[in-house]
């Protein structure tokens, strides 16, 4: 099989994902001209894309032609999650009970962050996120908690793809910055997110050791309310709950 051969079937699964990544950060249904357009695609080429997505259900069609993310992509996803799936729900909702605070999980997509689960704070003022919401690694503590897993040579490779641009003016947007602050976690076992990505709000969080794929658990809330001061006992009670090594 010639390169040409491998490279053309390799470019339509290629659009295929980017179809639904699309649909999926667009959090509500969307119509096939609104695909095309997000996706640089002709219209007869997303229309011929969609309708073989919904004929394999991973896509659903709506009544009134736009179209949101199947039912088969549900069951694909709790396949990947299910070695932790069950253990991450309950160790959220533990850490919501001890800490009073929205508690996340989150793996690396690509050179992002995303959300897998989420257990929401019973304040009305909190921090929160919707699920499969994506974030820079750089600026977030489960993203930081996620790098520290990654060796620094990998760090260096995604910053260079990513940039470091500055999200608040605590924002870590150099590469040696951002290297010595995962020493850091490494060293203590947890991250911090100091108002980094969003002033008002900060987060702590921990990767989970012997996890199947890059999993990071984090305790976020308003700055009022989650201090400096209480960031070693949330530290020590993200590292209790996942079964990490002090």
């Amino acid at each position: 099989m010639s390169g040409t051969e491998v490279a053309a079937p390799m470019q339509s699964v290629g659009r295929a994902l980017g179809v639904l990544e699309h649909v999926a950060d667009a959090g509500t249904p969307l119509g096939l001209s609104e695909l095309a357009r997000a996706c640089g695609l002709p219209i007869s080429t997303a229309h011929r894309m969609v309708r073989s997505l919904v004929d394999s259900g991973y896509l659903h069609r709506e009544p009134d032609r736009r179209y949101r993310l199947g039912p088969r992509l549900v069951a694909l996803g709790g396949v990947a999650l299910d070695p932790v799936g069950p253990e991450v729900s309950t160790w959220l909702r533990r850490l919501v009970a001890a800490t009073g605070e929205t508690a996340n999980a989150a793996t690396l997509c690509r050179d992002e962050v995303m959300f897998v689960a989420q257990a929401a704070s019973p304040h009305q003022m909190r921090a929160s996120t919707q699920l499969h919401h994506r974030t820079m690694v750089h600026c977030s503590g489960l993203g930081k908690a996620l790098l520290s897993l990654l060796p620094d040579d990998e760090v260096v490779a995604l910053a260079a793809r990513t940039g470091l641009p500055r999200r608040t003016d605590r924002t870590l947007t150099e590469v040696d910055e951002l290297l010595e602050a995962l020493r850091g976690v490494r060293r203590l076992g947890h991250a911090v997110d100091d108002e980094e990505e969003e002033y008002g709000v900060r987060c702590v969080a921990v990767p989970v050791p012997g996890a199947p794929f890059p999993l990071a658990v984090s305790v976020s809330g308003p700055t009022v309310r989650l201090t400096p001061d209480s960031v070693p006992a949330i530290a020590a009670k993200l590292r209790q709950v996942v079964g990490a090594a002090a």
